[in-house]
């Protein structure tokens, strides 16, 4: 039994290295010099269509760079395939091709798929025998024959890549590139920033229009134009190994793109195209489109550092709502702002493919916030997101947060470089902290400060859920932000004449009242500083930013200032605006959210206002009683009077006065503190008064009726003489 399973396992071993081989041979790696096989006729069919589509773009005005102003030449612009065949050869025969060790004593087979040429057998065979497995019906010789002595055996020639390199240098009157010899035998051939030309490239390409070895082309920061494009996407159509191409930095302009566009589309194992720093614009993105929808492998594409801009953004949106082969899209550094972030943003909830997002450098802001929150909360597919350097603010990142808890498939969060602060990295830990649905597994906040507190935070999370954490430097203090009163009332979503108009209607001021109180200099026209003074001193939460629509949108005459009827003119038709808002929603049965939300904030704004001018009027109402008491003449009772005249004449040794009225005059004293009382170390202070009840100084105070624009309170202080008595009998 043990047998009879290793000799199945070395007949399937046996199956397996036969196919390799057949496959191999198959390809047309081993290439005569005595004859014109199939993988000749290939590279001569590449040769042709370059030089064929070289002459049409040179033909038509292309504007050639300075790498393409020799291209043109006899040797290398042959017409016929069997030419181009006799040169290559020629080349090839040129060269002393050293014997292969493993091409020594190889028997001559006819396969079946190709009977015009003898193919070669490998030296795997040898390891096998005839009863292993059968042979094929196409062939002449029997497996079991293969070692007889009676088989004709002729030396062959193995052809290399850098082989036909040499050949095609040759062609192209060019100089071999040393560094691209060297990695011919290896699976990555990077020649970035090497200076090259579009005829080196030319030449390389040939070499690789049938190499089975190379995986990865890199000629990325080497300006070989439109036309350079062109050999490498032509090279393409025929090349079934390479997964990977970088053409970045290669300027190839519209007509390189073009056919780029046009050519790639036959090729079936592109993975990853690089397409950055191109200065790629919008009138080229058609192309781009073209690119991801006609290559069915197409899985990664690079376009950062290009100038996409409002227009290649909105295409690139439509895009990705469709899309279904993509599954990392890089446009970092593309000038995507407001609506076009928008756009991209809003098309990530119907996309089910994308793997990862490189969206950083742009201006996502606060709309690109709002909409990214709304997509995370659909997309489940989404693993890897970069929003770093997107002007993402305190406000922006509250709508960011509040739909990156709720996604379930991002595990990879990149946001570092924005204006967020200690305390929004702090918001970021505790709401991955809270969330039940996330599955970040690495966050990464770089060039962020943070303190002890966010440390202690991160140590938190690391140990419930073993997230990888990345910050800027520890500082001492931090740089926290210290949240204002008036941050749980952001007015930021509202129109800020809106909220002036609507505030004067809750607070009940006429439009000529609210003018008047903001026109502190009496000058009949408000400026900028007027607004700033009048709304801090009001209490509205406006910004400088908020000033300057205020500004923008009242000043019809753009002279720098507001006038009265100006600001009538506008007022009345923002009321007018807010009048339909409420009769649509009434239609609608329901009370329209914002307008609501606005009234609330304001008539909180007015209450907290109005309760810190009652303070500040209680405050200064016992600093008026208090001044009072040291400035008025003091009042007092009958009986209190004839006792204090009788303790002083007795104390003085002074007569009593018979007069049968006394006329009190106020008491000079010093100046000392307020807590002293009011009398001399020798008189004692009156009991009681006529009613029978304790002394206490009367405070007359009428108060002006306040409205809401009173700054402060007024006091009426009463006349002395009024409190005096003016007579006082004597009993």
């Amino acid at each position: 039994m043990g047998k009879l399973k290793r000799k199945k396992l070395e007949t399937e071993k046996a199956r397996k290295r036969w196919d390799k081989l057949r496959r191999f041979v198959q390809t047309g790696a081993y290439l005569d010099d005595w004859s014109a096989p199939q993988s000749l006729m290939t590279v001569a069919n590449a040769i042709k269509r370059m030089n064929s589509r070289e002459k049409t773009m040179l033909s038509v005005g292309f504007e050639t760079s300075r790498s393409n102003k020799v291209l043109d030449t006899p040797r290398s612009c042959e017409s016929s395939e069997n030419k181009i065949i006799e040169r290559l050869q020629q080349e090839l025969t040129k060269r002393d091709i050293t014997l292969s060790s493993k091409s020594v004593s190889r028997p001559v087979l006819m396969s079946s798929h190709c009977k015009h040429r003898p193919l070669q057998t490998s030296a795997l065979i040898r390891e096998t025998t005839g009863s292993e497995f059968e042979y094929d019906a196409g062939e002449e010789i029997k497996l079991a024959d293969l070692k007889s002595a009676s088989v004709t055996r002729e030396k062959r020639r193995l052809v290399k890549t850098e082989d036909i390199y040499y050949a095609a240098c040759s062609l192209c009157r060019v100089s071999p590139v040393s560094n691209f010899l060297k990695q011919c035998s290896t699976f990555t051939a990077d020649l970035k920033n090497s200076f090259l030309s579009a005829r080196d490239v030319k030449a390389l390409s040939i070499s690789l229009v049938r190499d089975n070895r190379i995986c990865s082309l890199d000629v990325s920061g080497n300006e070989i134009g439109a036309i350079g494009v062109m050999y490498v996407a032509e090279m393409m159509v025929e090349n079934s190994t390479i997964v990977e191409l970088n053409l970045s930095g290669t300027i190839p302009g519209k007509d390189g793109l073009e056919a780029l566009a046009d050519l790639i589309k036959n090729n079936k194992t592109l993975r990853v195209l690089r397409l950055e720093d191109n200065k790629i614009e919008h009138t080229e993105m058609e192309h781009i489109i073209s690119i991801i929808e006609n290559v069915p492998t197409l899985e990664e594409i690079h376009l950062g550092h290009n100038s996409l801009g409002f227009e290649g953004g909105n295409m690139l949106a439509k895009l990705i709502a469709t899309n279904t082969t993509l599954r990392v899209l890089d446009l970092q550094w593309n000038q995507i702002r407001k609506d076009t972030a928008k756009s991209i943003c809003k098309a990530l909830a119907d996309n089910n493919t994308l793997w990862g997002l490189n969206l950083s450098w742009n201006g996502l802001g606060k709309e690109g916030c709002i909409e990214l929150a709304s997509s995370l909360k659909k997309n489940t597919k989404l693993a890897d997101l970069n929003v770093s350097s997107n002007r993402i603010d305190m406000t922006s990142l509250r709508f960011l947060l509040h739909g990156l808890v709720q996604n379930k498939g991002i595990r990879y969060f990149q946001m570092g470089r924005n204006p967020i602060t200690t305390e929004g990295a702090k918001a970021v830990i505790k709401a991955i902290q809270m969330s039940k649905h996330s599955r970040l597994e690495s966050i990464q906040l770089e060039d962020i400060s943070i303190d002890d507190q966010f440390l202690e935070l991160m140590k938190e999370l690391k140990e419930s859920k073993s997230i990888r954490v990345t910050h800027g430097e520890r500082i001492a203090g931090g740089n926290a932000v210290t949240e204002k009163d008036h941050d749980p009332h952001d007015l930021n979503r509202f129109d800020p004449v809106m909220v002036l108009v609507e505030y004067m209607r809750i607070d009940n001021l006429r439009l000529i009242d609210f003018f008047q109180y903001l026109d502190s200099n009496s000058r009949e026209k408000l400026s900028k500083s007027n607004f700033r003074d009048g709304v801090a001193t009001l209490g509205i939460p406006l910004t400088e930013h908020h000033l300057d629509l205020v500004m923008q949108k009242i000043d019809l005459k753009k002279d720098g200032y507001v006038d009265l009827e100006e600001f009538m003119t506008v007022h009345r038709e923002v009321s007018r605006q807010i009048t339909q808002r409420t009769t649509r929603a009434k239609s609608k049965k329901k009370e329209d959210e914002g307008l609501v939300g606005l009234r609330k904030i304001l008539r909180e704004i007015i209450e907290k206002r109005n309760k810190t001018n009652k303070e500040k009027a209680k405050r200064k109402l016992s600093i008026a009683a208090a001044n009072r008491m040291l400035n008025s003449p003091r009042r007092f009772s009958v009986a209190g009077t004839q006792r204090m005249e009788a303790d002083s004449s007795y104390r003085n040794s002074r007569p009593t006065s018979s007069a049968s009225t006394r006329i009190h005059t106020p008491i000079r004293e010093t100046s000392r503190d307020i807590s002293t009382p009011l009398r001399s170390a020798n008189s004692r202070r009156p009991t009681t008064s006529r009613r029978g009840s304790s002394y206490r100084p009367v405070l007359n105070v009428t108060k002006r009726p306040s409205s809401s624009l009173n700054k402060s309170v007024t006091f009426l202080e009463r006349q002395t003489s009024a409190n005096m008595p003016k007579e006082v009998p004597v009993a």
